[in-house]
C-alpha cells in the first residue's frame, strides 16, 4: 500500500490525528510550565538582586558615601564573584569601587554577558550571563547584578524532561492508536466486504454484529435489514419472474389456441364474436394480474406512505362487515364481526389500502371455504398493538404451505381450479408491511385465522 492510499484510509487519519493532538496538547503544556517557571526564576532573580542593591543602598548619604565605597570594594573581592556583579560611580561617572567596570548606564533591566564584562578579577565561565540594574544614589549610581544560571538549569532540565517525555509518552500513543486504528479498519472491513459480495451477486452476505451493542453495531442491524429487505425483493422478482412465465403461459396459450380456432373453424359471425368475448374475457384475466402486481410493486416501494393518516380501526372493520356480510350470505356462510376493544382502535394507516386487506382476506374466506362454514372477523387489542384476527372453518391451510402462500402467483393445488391469480395474499402481505404490521397463520381448530398485528397510534 502506498503513502498516498494509507492517508486516504479513515483509520489512519484518525490515529494520526488523535497522536498529533496529543503531543500538541503536551507541547502547549509543557511551553506554559517553561514560560510560567522562566518567568518564577527570572523573578526571584530580580528580587534577590533589589535585595542586595537596597541594602547597599541604606549607606547612601553624604556622611555615609565613603562608607558605601568601601562595603562595595569589600563585597567586590568576596566569593560571590562568579555569581554577583557590582559597580560603583560617582556622578560623573568615575569609576569607585566593584568588580567591573564600564557597564552602561540605563533605567532598565539588563541581561548582560560575562565575555561582554571589564571585570577587575573574574573567576566565572565566558558562558555567564547576569540580571542587572543601575540604581541613582546622592552622590552616584550603583549597579548590582545576579548570575541567571538557574534560569538557564532550569530550562535545560525541562527541556531534557519533555524529550524525555515525549519518547516515553509517544510509544504508548502511538501503540494505542494503531490498535484503534486497526479495530477501527477491522470494523469497516466487516461492513465493506459483506457489501462487496453483495454487489458481486450474493445477496445473502450480512455484516457481522460484534455483540457490542455500540453505535457500530446499530448501523450493521440497520444495514443487515436494508439487505434482508433486498434480498426479499430481488427474490420475489425471481419468483415472480418464474411465477409469471409458468401461471401465465396456460392462459396465454389458450388465448392463443382460441384466436387461432375462430380464425380458422368460425362458420358466422356469430360464432366469431363469441370467440372473440372469450378472448376478451381472457385478456382481462391478465391485464388484472399485471394491474394487482404493478400494484404491489407500488406499494412495496412504499409508494403511498404520504397517504398514512389516523385510522379507527372499529368503524373500518366494521365497514368491512356490512360490505361483505351480504355477500357471504349468498354464498351460504355466516360472517360475524367482533371488537374487544371499547376506545378508538387508533393507527396510521391508509383506509383505501387496509379495506382492500381486510377485503381480500374476507373473499379468499368465501371463496375457498364450503357452504356453511362460519367466517369470524375479531378486533383485539394488546400492550402498544391492535390485533385483527379473520377466521374461518373452512379446510384451512397446511403448515408446510403457510410460507408459500405469500408469494406472487402462488396457489394451492386444490384451489387451481377456482378463480383467482394467486395475488390477493401477496397484496396482503405489502399492505401490512407498509403499515408496520406483522401478517401470520395460525390453525383455528378447524380451519384457519390470519392475524394482523398493527402498532398503535
Amino acid at each position: 500500500m502506498t503513502v498516498r492510499n494509507l492517508f486516504k484510509r479513515t483509520p489512519f487519519r484518525l490515529a494520526a490525528t488523535f497522536s498529533l493532538f496529543f503531543i500538541t496538547t503536551v507541547l502547549a503544556l509543557f511551553t506554559v510550565i517553561y514560560l510560567v517557571a522562566s518567568a518564577r526564576l527570572v523573578s526571584d532573580i530580580r528580587d534577590r538582586v533589589r535585595t542586595n542593591i537596597d541594602s547597599l543602598a541604606v549607606l547612601d548619604g553624604d556622611r555615609t558615601f565613603d562608607d558605601l565605597v568601601t562595603v562595595v570594594a569589600e563585597e567586590s573581592e568576596s566569593v560571590r564573584d562568579p555569581d554577583f556583579i557590582v559597580e560603583l560611580v560617582d556622578k560623573n561617572g568615575k569609576f569607585l569601587a566593584g568588580n567591573v567596570r564600564g557597564v552602561p548606564e540605563s533605567n532598565q533591566w539588563m541581561t548582560l554577558k560575562r565575555s561582554s564584562l571589564n571585570f577587575t578579577m573574574d573567576r566565572g565561565e565566558p558562558n555567564d550571563e547576569f540580571l542587572a540594574i543601575w540604581k541613582p544614589l546622592a552622590k552616584g549610581r550603583l549597579l548590582v547584578g545576579s548570575d541567571n544560571s538557574e534560569v538557564k538549569q532550569m530550562k535545560s532540565f525541562l527541556l531534557k524532561l519533555l524529550a524525555y517525555g515525549l519518547l516515553a509518552m509517544s510509544v504508548p500513543v502511538v501503540l494505542c492508536a494503531i490498535y484503534f486504528a486497526r479495530q477501527t479498519q477491522h470494523r469497516i472491513d466487516a461492513f465493506a466486504n459483506p457489501l462487496a459480495r453483495v454487489s458481486q451477486g450474493q445477496i445473502e452476505a450480512r455484516v457481522p454484529i460484534s455483540g457490542l451493542e455500540d453505535d457500530i453495531d446499530q448501523l450493521a442491524v440497520q444495514v443487515n435489514g436494508m439487505l434482508g429487505n433486498l434480498q426479499r425483493l430481488i427474490e420475489n422478482v425471481n419468483q415472480s419472474s418464474s411465477d409469471i412465465a409458468h401461471d401465465l403461459k396456460k392462459p396465454v396459450g389458450r388465448l392463443r389456441q382460441r384466436l387461432d380456432d375462430a380464425r380458422r373453424k368460425a362458420k358466422d359471425r356469430a360464432e366469431f364474436q363469441a370467440a372473440l368475448d372469450e378472448a376478451l374475457v381472457d385478456i382481462d384475466s391478465i391485464t388484472e394480474t399485471f394491474d394487482a402486481l404493478l400494484r404491489i410493486t407500488q406499494i412495496e416501494a412504499g409508494a403511498r406512505k404520504d397517504r398514512l393518516v389516523p385510522v379507527d380501526l372499529r368503524v373500518l372493520l366494521a365497514d368491512v362487515h356490512d360490505v361483505y356480510d351480504i355477500v357471504a350470505e349468498d354464498a351460504g356462510n355466516k360472517f360475524s364481526y367482533k371488537s374487544d376493544v371499547e376506545s378508538p382502535a387508533s393507527i396510521r394507516g391508509d383506509p383505501e389500502l387496509l379495506v382492500q386487506l381486510f377485503a381480500n382476506l374476507v373473499e379468499n374466506a368465501i371463496r375457498h371455504c364450503p357452504s356453511g362454514t362460519q367466517i369470524g372477523l375479531r378486533l383485539l387489542e394488546s400492550t402498544g398493538a391492535y390485533n385483527v384476527h379473520v377466521s374461518d372453518t373452512g379446510p384451512g391451510i397446511p403448515s408446510t404451505e403457510r410460507e408459500n402462500v405469500f408469494r406472487r402467483l402462488y396457489r394451492l393445488e386444490r384451489a387451481r381450479s377456482t378463480d383467482g391469480s394467486g395475488l390477493g395474499l401477496s397484496l396482503v402481505a405489502a399492505i401490512a408491511e407498509l403499515h408496520g404490521a406483522k401478517v401470520s397463520l395460525a390453525d383455528n381448530t378447524p380451519g384457519l385465522r390470519v392475524e394482523v398485528s398493527f402498532p398503535a397510534a
